[in-house]
């Protein structure tokens, strides 16, 4: 059945490079002048625009719709609505609801569950995202986290960033909470309360240096 779905689509035009390592269901829509990389599973209710590169390694299932122009690999997507020209993986994954804009970078090992990103959003490195509004040209550093879940009540809250505000690394955003628009959130923060708009935010201690602290230990 899969080689007669694959053969379908190649007549359609779609390029597949390694049709005996690739499967896609009978419910799939694919538009023309999409390229298929080996090792692509895609099964479920998809549709698919024109002009995607899609794989290797890609894993895409469920309700999921995908515009003009992504190229999305080495990836695990269920879900989810992804708009145009974006840029996924490697190694991300998305689920439960997320809803990408347009011109947005999603990069390694970046996972986000039902939340909605912006256009020309970056998260591009070793992130969690989850029951999250991002806005426009906003910049997540390496290793932000929305702290969405209290195991005590069982409770998920939403963390909201506006236009244009960034995180640096290592930061902690406790839900629910609102980053303002251009607010900064510094590095190594533990953030829980709403940071206003052009704000910077900053919750680590001082940095302080102990002179001659190892010539010392060693002596």
């Amino acid at each position: 059945m899969n080689e007669k779905v694959i053969k379908k689509f190649k007549e359609k035009g779609i390029t597949i490079l390694d049709p005996r390592n690739t499967y896609i269901g009978q419910d799939v829509q694919i538009s023309r002048g999409n390229v298929i990389y080996p090792n692509t599973f895609l099964n479920g209710k998809i549709k698919i625009g024109p002009k995607n590169i899609l794989g290797p390694s890609l894993h895409i299932e469920g309700d999921v719709t995908i515009g003009t122009g992504n190229k999305i690999s080495y990836s695990h997507i269920t879900d989810s609505k992804i708009g145009n020209s974006n840029q996924i993986g490697p190694y991300a994954r998305l689920r439960n609801n997320v809803v990408l804009k347009n011109n947005i970078n999603i990069g390694n090992f970046v996972e986000i569950k039902n939340s909605q990103i912006g256009a020309n959003t970056q998260i591009a490195h070793l992130s969690y995202i989850g029951d999250a509004k991002l806005g426009e040209n906003v910049n997540i550093g390496a290793g932000t986290i929305t702290a969405n879940y209290n195991s005590v009540t069982g409770k998920k809250s939403k963390t909201i960033i506006q236009d244009g505000a960034s995180t640096g690394s290592n930061s902690v955003l406790v839900a629910p909470i609102t980053i303002g628009e251009n607010a900064i959130v510094a590095a190594g923060s533990v953030i829980t309360k709403d940071v206003p708009a052009k704000a910077l935010a900053i919750t680590r201690p001082k940095q302080e240096n102990k002179l001659n602290w190892v010539k010392k230990k060693k002596n």
